[in-house]
């Protein structure tokens, strides 16, 4: 019998809601949705039930649509398929909304810490004024930082460090709350911005005003999708972003997969360290003149590329459906030495460069059998 899970989605496009559904089912799983109407992933095929959010839902709507769909679906894990959907579940777990009956919370909040992990541990690992210090008592290297609430701090610490300097406010998506700047009116501008309150925060965050400044390593983005299990990291391959679906900050279109002791290592630690439960990605710069790995964030939801490890042979959502039943796992937890696989994201590839060396010259990651999936994919592209 097939084990069920709930993917929660607020993101109506996110391309790794649409495409983890196959893998999720091959691995030995049945696939339930909760998201807004018209969302990229419905067309998958391998989802067995959408029950759809109200539009422009409250927190409170939301919270009822979730309950409802748990009731009826009985799902073992519970998924988060973007970074308001994290928030969303652990603002659930950690502060009920007013008048919700006590037996009701506490049988949510117990599926949510048996998905995700820890419950003491969601904020620190990822909003980005805690995630620092934290990583550092665990052993991880990050850039050199701080955590200022003015911006005569933040000219402070551009004169000890130099440009260009990167500012992250606590909570952002694609990059959208992220800005690197190379002169003091651009760091002067970009602090005015950043500081004021968050739009999209649920719950409370750091002091208002706190943002996080650090140093530009130079290099490339790299990360790690990862399996965890009750503070185990079960699975995991290292990828190589690329090419950019948008910008240097946004999500990948081309990345390749290989092995990374240090970067495996580094999530183990988090891992570990937080205590965390299910499918997500650590995220890294690798400093281009010595190679070493620094780590940027915490992405605790579907990423883009995480349903390539079913093909690669370390098979995540296989990892984490054997971990949860105490089975021995069917997979590879990592790469081989010196293993590299290119993936061609497709839409996303197509997008960015209808002419890319890449779609002409290696295989694109289309999903063939899922006719209706790749329909609404091609939509995507804007009408001339």
């Amino acid at each position: 019998m097939s084990t069920p899970v709930l993917l929660v989605a607020t993101a109506t496009q996110w391309f790794g809601t649409a495409r983890i559904p196959r893998s999720l089912t091959r691995a030995g799983f049945e696939v339930f949705l909760l998201a807004p109407k018209d969302t990229l992933a419905e067309n998958s095929r391998f989802i067995a039930r959408t029950q759809h959010l109200p539009d422009n839902a409250t927190l409170r709507q939301w919270v009822d649509a979730f309950a409802d769909i748990v009731e009826l679906t009985s799902p073992r894990l519970v998924l988060p398929c973007d970074d308001t959907a994290f928030r969303l579940l652990q603002t659930l777990a950690l502060s009920p909304p007013g008048g919700m009956r006590p037996e009701s919370h506490l049988q949510l909040a117990g599926l949510i810490a048996d998905s995700m992990g820890d419950t003491r541990f969601y904020r620190t690992s990822v909003e980005k004024t805690l995630l620092p210090p934290a990583a550092e008592a665990l052993g991880i290297r990050v850039p050199r930082y701080a955590v200022i609430d003015t911006a005569a701090a933040a000219q402070s610490f551009a004169a000890t460090h130099g440009y260009p300097i990167v500012l992250k406010r606590d909570h952002s998506t694609a990059g959208e709350g992220v800005a690197i700047v190379e002169s003091s009116a651009e760091l002067a501008a970009a602090f005015e911005r950043l500081a004021r309150p968050d739009p999209s925060a649920l719950a409370p965050a750091s002091p208002s005003g706190a943002v996080l400044i650090q140093v530009l390593v130079e290099g490339d983005v790299h990360y790690e999708n990862t399996a965890a299990w009750n503070g185990r990291r079960i699975g995991g391959f290292a990828v190589h972003r690329l090419e950019y679906a948008d910008d240097v900050k946004g999500p990948a279109a081309v990345i390749r997969c290989y092995r990374s002791d240090e970067i495996g290592d580094f999530s183990s630690r988090l891992v570990h360290g937080f205590g965390m439960t299910g499918l997500f990605a650590t995220e890294y710069i690798v400093e281009r003149t010595s190679g070493r790995a620094y780590l940027l964030e915490v992405n605790r939801r579907m990423t883009p590329g995480l349903h390539v490890g079913s093909r690669i042979g370390v098979d995540l959502c296989a990892a984490l459906h054997a971990a949860m039943h105490g089975l021995a796992p069917t997979t590879r937890a990592d790469m081989d030495e010196g293993e590299e696989h290119l993936n061609v994201h497709f839409p996303q590839e197509w997008l960015r460069d209808p002419r890319s060396s890449y779609l002409r010259n290696h295989p694109v990651d289309l999903p063939w059998d899922e006719p209706e999936l790749i329909k609404a994919m091609l939509a995507r592209r804007p009408k001339s």
